[in-house]
């Protein structure tokens, strides 16, 4: 190595390789939170969601049936009430698990504005409490467990919602065509006023 040569002479493209790579990132994460906004905005979303939430909420109603069953029958020892009990433990934490997935990719993809809206605030406490619950259901949460079926049912409201987002997004779509059309009828009366 000569007295001319520096050093650190590889630093410099290793500073211009490390930019490139966070731009690429970036663009990468601006691409992927497009995508996740057009999707949640889409109607396929809403269907998959409500889809979703019916299965909880069956869940959910299984699991109070089979509870009220095995207590008001007496029949908790019998061999088929605890792994149905635990496949429905398993189930719902499962379900709580899509459910964080689906408010982390919501809060991604709208950013802190996602709770803006109180309804959100209200579900993205539900969701985690939920999932906590489930979480801790085989330990010192199982008093709670009850409980967090109250909020669980919270899907219900959420139902309602979906419907409302699907519906006001049919509406805007007729909205726009009759305005479309009433465009085209008052370009049809100039016309033919014009070749009156």
């Amino acid at each position: 190595m000569s007295e001319d040569t520096p050093l650190f002479a590889g630093y410099a493209n290793y500073d211009d390789r490390n930019e490139s790579i966070a731009q690429s990132l970036r663009s990468y994460a601006r691409r992927a939170r497009a995508q996740t906004q057009r999707f949640f905005s889409s109607r396929a979303k809403h269907r998959i969601i409500l889809g979703l939430i019916l299965l909880d909420v069956a869940g959910i109603l299984t699991e109070i049936f089979i509870a009220l069953i095995t207590c008001e029958l007496h029949r908790q020892d019998e061999a088929w009430v605890t792994p149905t009990q635990d496949a429905l433990a398993v189930f719902a934490l499962t379900m709580s698990c899509i459910f964080v997935v689906e408010l982390i990719l919501s809060v991604f993809a709208d950013g802190i504005r996602f709770f803006a809206s109180w309804f959100h605030q209200l579900d993205a406490f539900v969701i985690l409490v939920s999932f906590a619950v489930d979480l801790l259901q085989h330990s010192i949460a199982t008093e709670i467990a009850s409980l967090i079926v109250v909020l669980r049912l919270w899907r219900f409201v959420k139902i309602v919602q979906e419907f409302s987002v699907e519906q006001t997004e049919a509406t805007e779509a007729l909205r726009m065509r009759i305005e479309e059309l009433e465009g085209q009828l008052r370009d049809l009366e100039a016309q033919r006023q014009f070749e009156e």
